[in-house]
């Protein structure tokens, strides 16, 4: 591993049919909006995995039974987590939180950003290693894709729209008020519109 104090933390919906995907839905049906997770799991876990770029933890829901997630452990060695939490806020903060007691870094992704590469998230924890408190991968949308951090601020995971597109400007304004270090790198593309899977299918 390249960073040894160093941890990802891919947070994952079980491909289950009706519930993944569902704004694309109306666009692409349910049988294609189901296969859309799997295969971005399964990307995203490729990446990581050959990368090599530091231990990785797949914080699943709404459990780790799912097959998906069963073949995944098999496959790519990787270890599974259950998502914990009322909101994502909180499963975000409490799986960092945890994490943060045996590593000195944390990155938080989610399945749904393709382009998030290597080379990106190598650069994100280099921000991290240079004493920038926290990290922030913007997304197109207004959301983010990466967020990584020394320490889990409990006001970084409460009071936030999550899923809309006030989520980056109002994490940027609390890190702000709170005097938090923090650095933004390239804004990167999520699969969230048709158009963003026609950009995926063209990859």
């Amino acid at each position: 591993m390249l960073y040894d104090d160093t941890i990802i933390l891919l947070f994952a919906k079980a491909p289950i049919a009706g519930s993944v995907n569902t704004r694309l839905i109306p666009d692409i049906g349910v049988e294609k909006a189901t296969d859309l997770q799997e295969n971005l799991i399964h990307q995203r876990l490729s990446m990581l995995t050959e990368a090599q770029v530091c231990d990785v933890v797949l914080m699943c829901t709404p459990d780790t039974q799912h097959d998906c997630f069963t073949e995944c452990r098999q496959k790519y060695e990787v270890t599974l987590s259950v998502q914990s939490g009322s909101d994502l806020g909180w499963r975000m903060y409490n799986a960092a939180k945890e994490v943060l007691q045996s590593y000195q870094h944390c990155i938080l992704i989610g399945t749904d950003a393709p382009a998030l590469d290597e080379e990106l998230i190598e650069q994100a924890i280099e921000v991290l290693h240079a004493d920038t408190e926290v990290v922030i991968v913007p997304a197109e949308d207004g959301g983010y894709v990466l967020l990584g951090m020394q320490h889990a601020h409990t006001f970084l995971f409460e009071d936030i729209d999550w899923g809309s597109a006030a989520v980056m400007q109002q994490s940027r304004k609390k890190l702000e008020t709170n005097n938090i270090s923090f650095r933004e790198l390239a804004t990167c593309w999520d699969v969230d519109r048709l158009e963003d899977y026609q950009r995926y299918l063209a990859m």
